[in-house]
């Protein structure tokens, strides 16, 4: 099983993954940028710079390099938590919000590329197994 979702992962990773790592090269992020885009946009609420080190799993000096950019490039605003003037929160702007939704689409492109071109059948055992771990997911 394990195998199988390996296997699945690292074909769509090189044979889907050209478009995207291009449109990564094109937008100049960082992988950690696009992670961090990522991360405030699913969260949809500001976020101090601690606890993205903390979901990222990254120091907080290397999170801080990723935000300082994206603050720079105008993709994030930061600006300072009303509870805690110390703390500062992290916001996704306008512009942000659309290089996100650039390298999503390019990803989501490729996949389904991939999809298509299955067969009917192998598409509906793929469904099928998909399923059950969606439901899964958005608990």
């Amino acid at each position: 099983m394990t195998d199988g979702l390996t296997l699945l992962m690292k074909h769509l990773l090189i044979t889907r993954g050209r478009d995207f790592f291009r449109e990564m090269e094109k937008t100049g992020l960082s992988i950690t940028q696009a992670k961090t885009l990522m991360l405030l946009i699913e969260t949809d609420e500001p976020m101090p710079l601690r606890a993205l080190s903390d979901v990222t799993g990254l120091s907080v000096p290397g999170i801080s390099r990723a935000v300082d950019g994206l603050v720079q490039r105008g993709e994030l605003n930061r600006e300072e938590d009303p509870r805690d003037r110390r703390s500062k929160l992290l916001t996704v702007t306008a512009r942000g919000r659309k290089t996100y939704e650039r390298l999503l689409s390019t990803r989501v492109a490729g996949v389904r590329r991939f999809v298509d071109e299955l067969t009917r059948e192998e598409q509906e055992v793929l469904a099928r197994g998909l399923e059950a771990v969606a439901r899964r997911i958005e608990r």
